[in-house]
């Protein structure tokens, strides 16, 4: 909200207190001289009526301000704990991340390393694991078929002799796995005292793992598992569980010296799993913020009918505050946000705890007793007036008979001007005629011109046409009669015919331009352009790519096909080979759009930039052909009619790039505009 200067909220208060006191002096007069009181009394009691009107607005201004600063305080501390929020969801994002990324690196471990033994799967992970005390533990599950399952298990036993493929019963009991196809078994993992039970369990037992697994081998990256209860501290006994699937089969060695081939059953050649204490992870990440008074509930919200608790952090701010003491209460704020992790969508929800985060009350009551001092003063300060009113009327007095003085100049001032104004007014009106004049000189004699346009074009078409027919007739009727040298000549005559015919519809096109009524209508670049490339069928050899800022805008299409078809033919004509590439783009400058169309032709030489834009002119004289040097004159007419502009960026053998701008908006002609008139 825009704030006043104090100036300025005085001279409001002023201006506003005068006013009232006038309405109600008047309200009083009449009143007064209805029922017979003395009018002297009235005006002195009326006469301190911006005293009180001041002093009303001044409490009112007091209260309003007061609102504002208690609003504006408790923005202050919606946003100071917003950022709080974030900057604990960051952190805990970032942890979550780190402690996910170390079991991707035993996943690209495996993917880069076909021979790794128990020993040196230890020595990768064991820093990792003691780094980060979130880990539970890090494995490595291969996939085994059963009919290797006897070779995989002596391989193991090689490193580990008490190693086999176990499964977990309902009881809890390991016992050796029954017969299935294939089987997911731990094959290593770390830290190995505290889950040695682990070794040689077969994941595939358990339905919520193997789901996990599955889920991970179809999506073929990190997947996470859902909220699973683990053994150990109360407080951090909620935990998930990792999957990366390894793609890549190969071979993979054991400890020993012999190597075991695996299945080659799809892509998979394992799984790195990993377990994770979700509650250290968090409270990890906390560490390297300071005491804020927040709670955060972290909680699985995949499934949108229920959401799963994971940890629950109460602040540590919680235990600096004496719980016995009359704490305010609190006042709503909530920040929460979404975690996409592996499949998995969690939810973390920063709350503060009491007597945290509360509004400064003290500034809104500051407010409160400034403004009524504020208010004080200016009281007295609009009494001190009322007592000079009498010597203020006087002033006046003087002042209304200055005012009538000057008022008098001014009346002779405006009958100056409005003589001028007349004078004005007359001139106008012979401009308009004489701009009428014109006008209908130029309408008619833009109407002889099109009807000797088309006059010319009706008497110059028909002797043409005639003479097309008898080259056509002689040409069929001394079919094979002809010697080689006249039969050329012929056909040059009949070129020669064509040629001028598409001169005339070339002239009859560009008299036209400027002079036709345009419709605007919403265009489509992109879908123009496919268009008119459909229609000119460019050779099987020529790519034609459109870029991709092509706009959609208000315009008049046909014009703006003209200048794409002649620019685009024009490529395709004068390339020179069989194969080409031509490229259309668009970009905004201010109030047009800049297109170019580039080839990579054999180029025009800088001397001939101009010369292609003039009517009739050709670089290269052919005696065949139907170059009639009308096309880039007619689109640098288009174009600038439509107050734009086109250049040409070429060297020989580099190609050649048009460049035209085209208004953004539709045009409006000047006979479109309202006519002016001066006021009366």
């Amino acid at each position: 909200m825009r704030r006043l200067p104090p100036t300025a909220i005085m001279s409001a208060l002023l201006k506003t207190a005068r006013t009232l006191a006038v309405r109600l002096k008047q309200q009083w007069s009449e009143n007064s001289a209805r029922i017979g009181f003395p009018l002297q009394i009235g005006s002195i009691w009326w006469g301190y009526s911006p005293v009180f009107v001041v002093a009303l607005l001044g409490f009112v201004n007091t209260l309003y301000f007061f609102r504002q600063v208690s609003s504006w305080e408790r923005q202050q501390v919606t946003t100071e704990f917003n950022e709080a929020s974030q900057d604990r969801v960051l952190v805990i994002r970032r942890e979550i991340e780190y402690a996910l990324s170390t079991v991707q690196d035993v996943a690209t471990y495996f993917e880069a390393s076909p021979q790794i033994r128990r020993r040196e799967f230890r020595k990768f992970v064991e820093p990792a694991v003691k780094r980060h005390i979130g880990i539970e533990s890090l494995q490595w599950v291969p996939f085994v078929i059963h009919s290797e399952r006897e070779e995989f298990e002596r391989r193991a036993r090689l490193s580990f002799p008490p190693y086999s493929i176990n499964e977990r019963t309902a009881t809890g009991e390991i016992v050796a796995a029954g017969s299935r196809d294939s089987y997911l078994p731990v094959l290593y993992v770390q830290p190995y005292q505290q889950n040695r039970e682990l070794l040689g369990l077969d994941l595939a037992s358990d339905i919520s793992v193997s789901t996990l697994l599955a889920r991970s081998r179809n999506a073929e990256e990190l997947q996470v598992s859902q909220p699973i209860n683990l053994p150990g501290d109360p407080g951090h006994q909620t935990g998930f569980m990792v999957s990366v699937p390894v793609i890549h089969p190969m071979l993979d060695l054991m400890d020993g010296e012999e190597e075991l081939q695996q299945p080659q059953t799809g892509k998979v050649r394992g799984f790195a799993v990993g377990i994770y204490r979700i509650g250290a992870i968090v409270e990890q990440a906390l560490e390297s913020l300071s005491y804020a008074g927040i709670d955060i509930h972290l909680l699985d919200a995949t499934d949108e009918s229920r959401s799963v608790e994971l940890y629950f952090h109460n602040s540590r701010k919680q235990t600096e505050i004496d719980q016995t003491e009359e704490l305010p209460r609190k006042t709503g704020l909530s920040y929460q946000q979404t975690l996409s992790i592996g499949g998995r969508n969690w939810q973390i929800i920063c709350t503060h705890i009491r007597g945290s985060y509360q509004p400064d009350a003290w500034s809104g009551w500051i407010v409160v007793v400034g403004g009524l001092a504020f208010t004080a003063l200016l009281t007295i300060y609009v009494a001190t007036l009322v007592g000079r009113a009498r010597k203020i009327r006087e002033l006046v007095d003087l002042r209304t008979q200055e005012l009538s003085d000057a008022n008098s100049a001014l009346n002779k001032e405006i009958m100056e001007r409005k003589a001028a104004e007349q004078e004005l007014t007359e001139l106008n009106n012979d401009l308009e005629y004489r701009v009428a004049v014109r006008s209908s000189e130029a309408e008619r004699r833009a109407r002889d011109l099109e009807q000797f346009a088309y006059v010319a074009s009706h008497d110059l078409k028909a002797p043409l046409r005639a003479i097309g027919n008898l080259a056509d007739w002689i040409s069929e009727g001394l079919e094979g009669k002809l010697d080689e040298e006249s039969g050329e000549q012929l056909a040059l005559l009949q070129d020669r015919v064509k040629r001028m015919n598409a001169l005339i519809e070339g002239l009859l096109e560009y008299s036209r331009v400027g002079r036709t009524e345009g419709s605007n209508v919403l265009v489509d670049t992109r879908a123009l352009l496919e268009e008119i490339i459909d229609s000119l069928s460019p050779p099987r050899g020529f790519t034609i790519k459109l870029g991709k800022e092509l706009p959609e805008f208000h315009t008049d299409r046909l014009l703006l096909g003209q200048v794409f078809s002649n620019l685009i033919s024009n490529s395709l004509k004068h390339h020179g080979g069989k194969k080409g590439r031509i490229r259309v783009e668009c970009r905004r400058i201010r109030r047009f759009y800049e297109f170019s169309v580039a080839d990579d032709g054999p180029g025009i030489s800088p001397e001939y930039h101009k010369k292609v834009f003039m009517i009739f002119q050709t670089l290269q004289a052919k005696d065949y052909g139907s170059n009639t040097g009308i096309g880039l004159a007619l689109v640098k007419k288009i174009v600038e009619e439509q107050g734009g502009w086109i250049t040409l960026e070429s060297e020989p053998g580099k190609g050649a790039l048009f460049r035209f701008t085209w208004p953004a908006e539709p045009i409006v002609r000047p006979e479109e505009l309202e006519p002016f008139t001066f006021p009366s």
